[in-house]
């Protein structure tokens, strides 16, 4: 977008006889918003009223006439009655000219406003999208890591049991074993004295 506010082109272009719309055509071909140029053509109005002569300086441009010259011919009393409707008329298209101008540029800045934010929202629409469909993705590998700990804990839960299992069957066999030995202990040492009463016998005998 262009900057500023182009007060001088549009003096430009009014001096090459150019009309409101082509003005506003024109300055936006030249990427300046309705804004911009709706201040540009009034600061060149109130400059056009300022700059422009008076009638004071146009009488004085003006050589004196006779009196005669100065003072009108008397009108009919029939052109008197219809002059002032005639020039009554004569002002209407110019301000229904204005009117229908301030009309079709306020169309067209709240056409472009409108545009704006419909820009707008359409960003904010996709950005929230974007969110959205992060918080899934975001929802989905959360859900995934917490199902991947349950299952670990599930393993987990089972190799303890497991083990807590194995445990108690050793523990089983060494008392099972325990047992054993105690029963086959005395049935050696009874063995064992028999074993030494016939090594005795045996040396007294020979």
């Amino acid at each position: 977008m262009a900057e500023g506010v182009p007060v001088q082109k549009v003096l430009e272009y009014r001096s090459k006889a150019y009309d409101n719309n082509r003005i506003i055509d024109a300055l936006r071909g030249e990427n300046y918003s309705f804004q911009q140029i709706r201040d540009a053509i009034q600061q060149a109005d109130i400059k056009k009223n300022v700059a422009s002569p008076g009638s004071a300086q146009e009488e004085e441009t003006l050589p004196m006439a006779s009196p005669e010259m100065s003072t009108p011919p008397p009108m009919p009393a029939s052109q008197q009655h219809y002059a002032a409707p005639q020039m009554q008329r004569s002002t209407q298209p110019q301000a229904s000219f204005d009117l229908d101008e301030i009309q079709r540029v306020l169309e067209e800045i709240i056409e472009e406003k409108w545009k704006e934010s419909e820009k707008l929202i359409n960003n904010i629409m996709e950005w929230k999208g974007i969110a959205a469909t992060k918080i899934k993705e975001f929802d989905t590998r959360l859900n995934d890591f917490n199902n991947r700990i349950n299952a670990l804990n599930t393993v987990l839960g089972q190799k303890a049991e497991a083990f807590n299992e194995t445990m108690q069957s050793v523990d089983t066999e060494i008392k099972a074993l325990e047992r054993a030995l105690g029963k086959l202990v005395p049935t050696l040492s009874d063995n064992i004295s028999e074993l030494k009463e016939l090594v005795g016998n045996a040396k007294k005998k020979g």
